[in-house]
């Protein structure tokens, strides 16, 4: 059996075997995670008890031990890109615990909390986009690298740092005003508002990465992969140089 499938068997039992006993000596458990989830989901006050928030610690310490236990594996396979990987995932992981354990009795938002949330999983995707840049097939190699996923991290990383309750609402009023200037009736309900007001921070923030991401890096069109362009030499067709076009590290297909 590969070293991947026995880690992620033995992690999933541990995982399975520390709820059960956390829900059998805690019977509440279920009815308060179920009124949290109502509350972030109205958009109230999220409130965790000490009940709760031992349990939200629990499932942070395993996903922490699972990194760990994928770090031990991958340096034994001396896959050392994927050890890099585990390690920020170990640490992604212990901040996280710090963060939420230092605010869990304090009064938190369903902003703060989601943007909390963003920017971890946006650091996680930096990472291991840093680390698929640097190494590739186990060797340095980074101006080839495949950046795509670092990319996303970035992207990530700036939602959640504008994804806060006052820049929130300000583009919720901005699809507010959209009926009124075309004449369409007014939105009823929140969650269509909320909804759009969420794309369009998502597209802001696309709009706002794209164009520094298209100076400084090329996608293939065939593989889709993300390279810089300045770590691929460029070639051409003729004598004359034209027809500039760099080729893709992994396909070889031609990228103007």
């Amino acid at each position: 059996m590969p070293i991947k499938d026995l880690v992620n068997i033995i992690w999933l039992c541990l995982l399975v075997f520390a709820t059960a006993a956390y829900w059998f000596y805690n019977p509440s458990l279920l009815s308060e995670l179920a009124d949290i989830i109502g509350n972030a989901v109205s958009g109230g006050l999220v409130l965790f008890s000490d009940l709760t928030a031992n349990f939200v610690l629990l499932l942070i310490s395993l996903l922490a031990l699972r990194f760990f236990m994928f770090l031990i594996a991958e340096v034994v396979k001396k896959q050392m890109p994927k050890a890099i990987g585990n390690l920020a995932g170990c640490l992604i992981s212990a901040v996280f615990i710090f963060l939420f354990n230092s605010w869990v009795h304090v009064t938190l938002s369903a902003y703060y909390v989601l943007s909390i949330l963003l920017f971890l999983f946006g650091l996680y995707e930096v990472s291991k986009g840093i680390c698929n840049g640097l190494f590739r097939e186990n060797q340095t190699n980074i101006l080839k690298g495949d950046w795509k996923t670092l990319l996303l991290g970035v992207r990530i990383m700036l939602l959640s740092v504008i994804f806060t309750e006052s820049d929130f609402l300000v583009f919720r009023d901005f699809v507010y005003l959209i009926p009124g200037l075309i004449s369409m009736p007014l939105i009823e309900g929140e969650f269509i508002p909320d909804f759009s007001a969420f794309m369009l921070i998502v597209l802001f923030v696309y709009i706002l990465t794209a164009v520094p991401s298209r100076l400084i890096f090329v996608k293939c069109k065939r593989c889709k992969m993300v390279f810089l362009e300045i770590g691929v030499p460029e070639s051409s067709w003729d004598s004359e140089h034209t027809s500039k076009h760099r080729h893709c590290p992994r396909c070889g297909a031609a990228c103007f």
